[in-house]
């Protein structure tokens, strides 16, 4: 198992861009830094995930179990008669906020998020207040400021699209149709919702993507041709051989290395399988040959191979940080060059989150009767109540 210590990687000179063996070193040894790389990013990113896992992730339950029960308890006061319209649509607000966070947090898997969705959606069926004379007449000037006409609707016909939101767009859509078609004759929009001047940047765009698929499909195949090729090449089926014949467990008496040996030889033969000429070029040159003596004929075909490599390498060196990922988030949360700044990024973080748990369940406790509730509600309504007075109502 003879291994060679590597130098840092060196960029392709002048010099060395146009000697294969000179090549192959430089790709090898970026290999190896990449790898190197890799192997302490997921070292470091095991050990913070484990450390999330202990110190952070019981409390991320805990809070999101209690912004689930203080939202529930919301609900229980939905159908409440003394509410008021006001105080309800502040109330139905806040809820659509709670479950908007409930929804997207993302250590929600044991609540059950659907039967509180499906609760809310329930409330939608309790009858609002009927509008004053007023709000009536807000809403007539609303309309007309917004499409010239109040169609001549009764009173009786604009309650009834104001306690009806669904029909209320559905009818003023057909009133003023006439109206809106005025809009449309100031820019032409083609079918797909796109304006003219829009289309044709569209259609390159597209034209360039079904060029750059056929491209990329031809390196595709030529790669693969290159690899087909080479795993048939009398070198390769050289190193095969010879490293089957190092690793095969019957040559080794001691039971701990007969199993080791036969793991790499499962290894080996599920490369060949595979057509994964990388592995076994990289198998090689720890067990048999730590300095690739290769036949000059092989080196371009190797050095392609090795170039693959290292874009595969790099790609998954950038995706370990990939915040869409698990891992990625909770690197990108904690992770940092050195312990001590990693030990501040969680003590702040489970401050914060003891801080966000205790407002949870102080306000679930608080919220007992309907007059704390609307003591609650009062800045939501205030809001709501100016964007009425102002005729700013959808």
């Amino acid at each position: 198992m003879a291994q060679r210590k590597l130098a840092k990687s060196r960029p392709v000179t002048k010099s060395s861009a146009g000697d294969p063996q000179r090549q192959f070193q430089t790709h090898w040894e970026t290999i190896d830094r990449l790898q190197r790389e890799m192997a302490i990013k997921l070292q470091q990113q095991d050990a913070v995930m484990a450390r999330f896992r202990q110190e952070v992730l019981p409390i991320e339950h805990q809070y999101v179990q209690a912004l689930y029960d203080k939202t529930l308890r919301l609900i229980s006061f939905a159908d409440k008669k003394t509410l008021g319209k006001y105080n309800r649509e502040a109330l139905f607000s806040w809820i659509g906020e709670e479950l908007e966070e409930l929804f997207h947090h993302p250590f929600n898997e044991h609540l059950d998020l659907e039967a509180l969705r499906q609760q809310f959606l329930a409330l939608n069926t309790i009858p609002d207040d009927e509008p004053t004379q007023y709000e009536i007449d807000e809403f007539r000037q609303y309309v007309k400021d917004e499409y010239g006409s109040d169609g001549q609707l009764s009173d009786a016909e604009l309650i009834e699209l104001m306690m009806n939101p669904e029909k209320m767009f559905n009818t003023l859509d057909r009133l003023f149709t006439d109206a809106e078609s005025i809009f449309d004759e100031d820019e032409e929009v083609d079918d797909d919702g796109l304006h003219d001047d829009d289309a044709g940047d569209d259609g390159d765009y597209g034209d360039d993507n079904e060029a750059g698929d056929g491209r990329t499909d031809q390196k595709i195949d030529n790669a693969q041709h290159t690899l087909d090729g080479l795993l048939k090449s009398p070198e390769v089926k050289k190193m095969y051989k010879k490293l089957a014949n190092i690793l095969h467990p019957d040559r080794e008496a001691d039971p701990a290395k007969k199993n080791e040996k036969h793991l790499l030889m499962v290894q080996l033969s599920k490369a060949k399988k595979n057509h994964d000429v990388w592995t076994i070029l990289e198998m090689y040159h720890r067990y048999s040959d730590p300095d690739f003596h290769f036949s000059q004929a092989e080196i371009p075909a190797i050095n392609a191979l090795m170039q693959q490599r290292i874009k595969t390498l790099s790609a998954e060196l950038a995706e370990t940080e990939n915040p869409s990922s698990l891992s990625g988030m909770i690197w990108e949360k904690f992770g940092a060059k050195t312990a001590r700044a990693i030990d501040n990024k969680f003590r702040k973080h489970n401050e914060k989150l003891h801080q966000l748990l205790e407002e949870q369940v102080q306000q679930r406790q608080e919220l007992r009767s309907l007059a704390v509730l609307k003591m609650y509600l009062a800045p939501r309504r205030a809001t709501y109540e100016f964007e009425w007075q102002r005729g700013d109502f959808f």
